[in-house]
Parts: C-alpha cells; structure tokens; sequence
C-alpha cells in the first residue's frame, strides 16, 4: 500500500523530460497547480557509469557548488563547480553539465565551456535566452539557455534544453553517463493516502533506491503539507552513440556499386567512380540563404565548412557526383543524408531538368528587352536602353552570374517528378511572372504607346502587360498591312483598337492569370486555371494530380513566345 501511494507522488516527475529533439538537462521555476504552489529544481551531471550505484539519493541537491574566493596574500584561487552526489569519491565533486550561481534574488544558469567548446557553438542573443549554433554544419539552436530566475516569492522560470543527439554524442566522447539530479518541492492536501503515511506525526521521511521523500505538515495550514522530493535518473539507458552511427563509420552502400564503399575505399581504391542522388536533395538547401547551389551542376557550398562538389546535373532529375571527391571534404553525417538519396543511373529521366530551362528563358527575355529597346530608338528617334524596357540588369548578371540573381533562383529549384502538387505549380508561376512581368517599366512602355498617338483615353489605364500588347499589335499590323510606321500612325492605331483577340502574348497574360487566382480565390477558381493552361498551351486532361510536366511545360512555351516575339522584332 506504502509503495503504491509513493508512485502516486513521484510518477509524474520521473519521465524524463524529452520535448521532441531536445532534452532538459537544467530547470529552475515555480508553477502553480490547482493553486498550490510546486517548485522545480534540475541540474545534471557527468560521470563515470560505475559510480551510479553509489548514489545516495538522501545526499543529493541539484544546488551547484563553487570554490570561493580568498583575497589574502598567496592565496591560490582556482575556480571550479561541482554537485554533492555522495560522500564516495568521484562523486562528492561530482562535474555539472550546467554551471549556476545567484547573486541577490537572481539565479544564473550557464551550459559548461566544455560541451560548448567541443562543438565549436556559436551563441545567437534573444531577448531572454541564447541560442548555441552548430555552424559548421549548419544545425541551427543546439543548445537554448534562458539564463535568469528571480525569486519573489516565487522562481521564474530559467532552464537549459540540448539537443538529444548533441547529448549523446557528448556523453560517448566523455565516455560518462549523464545523471540529472532533482530537488520537487510541492504543496500538497493531506489526503486519507497522506495520513497513511504521517501517521499523525507532523513528518515523514524516507529514502528510497533512486529518490528520498520527505513530508511535513504546514503549523500554519490545516489539512495541507510540504512534500520534497530527492531523487536522481539517468538520462539514457542505452549505450550512448556517436553521430556517425555503425552504418555512417562502417561505409555507405550506394546504388549502382557494389559492395560497401568506405572512405578509405572510396579515396583510394575508386578513381573517377561516380554515383547518381535524386536532386529532390536540393530542396534543403534551395530556400537556405546559408548555403550556395550552383544550379546547374548541383554543387552545394557552406560557408568554408564543406562542400559537395565536382558534380553535374544529369537529366531532368539527378546530380552525378564524383564518389572521391564527395568522402574527401565532407563529414559522415553530411554523406548520410546524400546517400538517403541515391538512385541506380537506370532510374534517370532523361530530358533536360528545369534550370537549364530557366536559364534559357531568362536569355530569351533579355533578348527581347535589347531587341524591344533598338527597334524603337531606330521607329521614333529615342534613346532606349534594354534596362529601360526589363529593369533587371543583363551585363551585371552576366558578369556576376545568376546566384546573385535573387529572383532567378526560386524559377531555378528542382521540380519533384513523382509530385508536385497544384499549390506549388501556381507558387511558380508567381515567381515567373515575378521576373517576366514586373520587370517591364510601365514609364517606358507608355512612353511608346504615347508617342505612337494611342490615344490617353484609352491607355491611361494600362498597366505594363496591357501597354506591351498594344506595342507588339502595333508592329504586327505594320508587318502584316505594310503601312508606314511613323506616317500611318492614326490609321495603325485605329486597326489596333478595331482588333478583337491578339496572341502574341497570350502566354504571359495567362502568366498573370494564374499569379491573380492565388491571390484572388474564388468559387470558380478552378476553371479560372483550366482557362489559364489552356492559355500557356498545356492540355488540361493531361494533368492528374502532379503538375511537374505541366511546370515544364510552361517554361517551354513561355520561351517559344519570347523566342516568336524576337523573330517579329528583328523582321
């Protein structure tokens, strides 16, 4: 009956506090439940798997001790921090994973240099906590300390969370075990259970295997008492494990090669080997501004840390990779997650993959901008430049290359072959028409329509889109009348204004029709799309529920039109 009510009282503090990737190793805070006031006191320690049974949980306090200072004459001060495990040596300075100390009503928790130095964490300040990165690899916020508790009546709340696997790793390097140690301090009602165990003294106390009750009625509260409890748990009881798990030190088995490659056998015994990754890989790193793709090898940089390297895109879905190169710069756990996306080369698509088609459609764009701006210098004696027509600048970029570009890199991410969904074929064409249709200078553009006599009336309320149309209707009513350009003008005009449907541009404007759905939901949102791809020349029936080949598609015949649009120019 004893051991039951006890389990009552301890259970729902010795699960170990676990939240996702991240494991508590220190807390200090007051909560309140039910209205009675439970205080929460954690630290852990770092030590030797033989001494846990020599724990007295009688003798534990997750209070940090500190050598004190002496400022006489020859004193030899060496600061150091410890918690009081037990009389037994190794355990009377037992070494803390967490360092505190207080200082008036402030308590102070600090992670140990030691863990930090280890893994070279760089600290990131928020308001009330710090953030320790991993920035080699990068692994954002293995450490969140949030430094202070103040006690007024009451501890604020103050705690350190570490990453699990940051933890374990540790702990194998040490070779320790991680104990954390924990003082409960509750209010509790004395139930008939309580009584039991009072048995109507004011006290009870008891020390149990790996906690110590101790219970004691208020003087000044009738039927409600202090419970305390001290008690210790190892964190994990499993054999700590080393980032590069078994797989990750033994070798990697990548499709297409036989036998388990090493890093030993891959730098030396597999010259010009190559292996083939689903380049589905970049979509962690694609929206990353940490890390560098070169998109049309594959490459992917951080920082001065590692790269992966002497790659090329192949087909329209996969990076090949020189198998050397990859085990010579680059950590275990960073060929892990390349492995995860190996294929055999058989599963390749052949085709060209989608930043090849970006790239070229970007040339055809500016193409067009230099094209647009000597036609009409030459027509009506202006002084245009092609970044007067398409403001993004073409010689810069040519110069700097396209990861500069900001614009360019989202129409450059990968294309997921066995799904890409409705959501993010619309997303790209808003990142299309972001480059295609934003960057037309509407000044310009109704610098033109103006000077070609369209009457204000008419245009004053054109956007850009609209302005270039009546531009191209021009010129194609010129080509295909043989009027004069500059002596014809009114008679021009009046034939454009009389034309009813004009598709030159029908490509870009359904562009536009598709960026306008996201934006502008409706009921009849559906066929509002089905008319927008009917528009960028795609068959609808084509599409089940993966619009890959539609995206494709899509960057296809916006070049076509680019590439019509030029041959109508230069004629």
């Amino acid at each position: 009956m004893k051991n039951q009510i006890i389990e009552k009282l301890v259970v729902d503090f010795l699960d170990i506090q676990i939240e996702g990737e991240y494991i508590t190793v220190a807390e200090l805070k007051t909560i309140e439940k039910n209205g009675l006031k439970e205080t929460i006191d954690v630290n852990t320690s770092i030590i030797s798997n033989s001494l846990v049974n020599k724990i007295r949980s009688s003798h534990l306090n997750p209070y940090i001790n500190r050598s004190s200072v002496n400022y006489e004459k020859g004193y030899d001060y060496k600061p150091s921090f410890w918690l009081y495990l037990s009389k037994s040596s190794g355990l009377n300075k037992a070494e803390p994973l967490v360092v505190s100390w207080c200082s008036g009503n402030h308590t102070t928790f600090c992670i140990d240099q030691g863990f930090l130095g280890t893994y070279y964490l760089t600290p990131r300040l928020l308001d009330k906590e710090i953030m320790w990165d991993d920035l080699k690899k990068p692994n954002y916020d293995v450490v969140i300390n949030k430094l202070v508790s103040h006690y007024d009546f009451k501890h604020s709340e103050a705690f350190v969370k570490i990453k699990v696997d940051y933890l374990k790793d540790y702990l194998s390097l040490r070779k320790k075990t991680a104990l954390q140690v924990f003082t409960l301090k509750r209010e509790i009602f004395i139930t008939n259970e309580i009584s039991l165990l009072l048995r109507n003294e004011d006290y009870y106390v008891e020390e149990f295997k790996q906690f110590e009750i101790r219970i004691q009625r208020f003087q000044h509260k009738e039927n409600y008492a202090h419970l305390e409890i001290n008690g210790y748990r190892a964190l994990f009881n499993e054999n700590p494990r080393n980032f590069d798990d078994n797989k990750s030190i033994a070798g990697h088995y990548w499709e297409g090669i036989e036998g388990l490659v090493t890093q030993r056998r891959a730098r030396f015994e597999m010259p010009y080997q190559y292996i083939y990754v689903l380049d589905e890989i970049l979509a962690k790193y694609e929206t990353d501004d940490d890390y560098e793709i070169n998109f049309k090898s594959g490459t992917v940089t951080y920082a001065n840390q590692w790269a992966v390297n002497c790659s090329e895109r192949i087909g329209k879905n996969a990076i090949k990779i020189e198998l050397k190169k990859l085990y010579e710069g680059t950590s275990f756990e960073i060929i892990d997650f390349w492995n995860k996306y190996s294929i055999d080369k058989s599963k390749i698509i052949e085709g060209e993959n989608i930043t090849l088609k970006a790239e070229r459609l970007i040339q055809q764009y500016f193409i067009f901008g230099n094209n647009f701006s000597d036609l009409f210098n030459n027509l009506l004696g202006m002084d245009l430049t092609a970044s007067d027509i398409v403001t993004i600048d073409e010689n810069y970029i040519n110069d700097m290359g396209y990861l500069i570009f900001s614009d360019y890199k989202p129409i450059a991410h990968h294309i997921n072959f066995t799904r890409f969904s409705k959501e993010q074929f619309i997303s790209r064409c808003k990142k299309l028409y972001i480059i295609l249709g934003e960057n037309l200078k509407e000044k310009t553009l109704r610098k033109i329509i103006d000077s070609l006599d369209f009457p204000v009336s008419i245009t004053k309320s054109h956007r850009s889109l609209k302005l270039l149309e009546l531009a191209f209707a021009y010129l194609k009513t010129v080509n295909e009348s043989g009027l004069n350009p500059i002596e014809d003008k009114a008679i021009i005009v009046e034939r454009v204004l009389e034309i009813e449907k004009f598709d030159t541009l029908t490509k870009l404007f359904a562009l536009n029709d598709i960026r306008q759905i996201d934006s502008h939901k409706t009921s009849d949102s559906k066929s509002k799309l089905n008319t927008a791809l009917m528009g960028l020349g795609i068959k609808v029936n084509s599409i089940t529920n993966n619009y890959a080949q539609a995206c494709e598609q899509t960057y296809d015949n916006l070049g076509e039109m680019f590439n019509n649009v030029n041959i109508l120019l230069t004629k």
